[in-house]
């Protein structure tokens, strides 16, 4: 496997301008980290993260280009949101071509991997009826966004995000619906959380289909500790955390990663609310330990 981290991890520091481009990738150096997954908002100046759009910003991307040159620190993955159900015909088809851009891009990065949402991340099921009513719609969208992918040479996938095409069984359905051998599932072993699914078994579950690996940590209550936790879909209180503080079971996880046989890019991915750099340190020093014992 080769670790790296979300440059999500970084988004506070990069909006607040404490870091920059080099910044990230000085630190990804001086830290051993093997590469770097695009998480393109975060490259957005501070409220304009809905309408980013990373393949029309040509500075970041020329700065991207510069520090995987000199540094040999390749972008291993490009995620990004999109729309495909729950928005008018024109504006789904905005979101689909949105998404192709990306895949143009990964190509013209030597970057094999793209994962894209189907749904706005908040937006929560309000009944099994409407999860049917949209799936033939997402399904499609999938399709013709992998179909088109294959020409670039690029891995498409979805991940567990949000609060509607999540859990482990949702995204499988929709794996077999689209039934496209590029795409496949960005498994966040955390995420499962939002909409109540334990994450050792989630992830268990899902890594038969993984193209990508997310790691994270989260504290988890059952009823709220107050401001700055996220209510998950049944009504708990999530908080991310260093890597191996939370209440996860992240060694059993990462045995499961390991007995899976998986051994493409994985992510870190911290969204606490410890010191950004200290936390992702922390947490890369827990990762390696805990695949040095478990010999992965």
């Amino acid at each position: 496997m080769k670790l790296g981290l979300s440059s999500y991890s970084f988004r506070p520091l990069l909006a607040s301008g404490a870091m920059g481009i080099e910044d990230v990738f000085g630190w990804l150096s001086a830290n051993q980290a093997e590469h770097l997954e695009i998480a393109t908002f975060s490259f957005a100046r501070p409220g304009e993260e809905a309408a980013y759009d990373l393949t029309a910003d040509a500075e970041v991307l020329s700065r991207l280009q510069a520090q995987t040159k000199q540094t040999g620190i390749p972008i291993s993955g490009i995620c990004l949101g999109a729309r495909f159900a729950f928005v008018e015909p024109a504006e789904r088809q905005e979101q689909i071509e949105l998404v192709k851009r990306h895949v143009e891009l990964c190509n013209r990065l030597e970057v094999g991997f793209l994962r894209h949402d189907v749904v706005n991340w908040a937006h929560r099921l309000g009944s099994a009826g409407e999860f049917e009513g949209a799936f033939a719609t997402i399904v499609a969208a999938c399709q013709e966004i992998a179909d088109f992918a294959v020409s670039q040479g690029v891995t498409t996938s979805v991940e567990d995000h949000g609060f509607f095409m999540n859990s482990s069984a949702r995204i499988k359905r929709l794996l077999h619906g689209v039934d496209r051998p590029n795409f496949k599932f960005t498994v966040d072993v955390g995420n499962f959380l939002c909409v109540d699914e334990d994450a050792l078994v989630g992830t268990r579950a899902s890594l038969a289909d993984a193209s990508f690996v997310h790691l994270k940590d989260f504290y988890v209550r059952r009823t709220s500790p107050g401001p700055g936790w996220l209510e998950t879909l049944g009504g708990q209180f999530i908080r991310g955390s260093v890597f191996g503080f939370g209440d996860l079971e992240t060694r059993m996880i990462l045995e499961a990663v390991v007995g899976s046989g998986y051994d493409g890019f994985v992510s870190l991915e911290y969204e606490g609310a410890e010191p950004t750099l200290s936390a992702c340190q922390t947490s890369l020093g827990n990762i390696r330990r805990m695949l040095a014992e478990i010999g992965g």
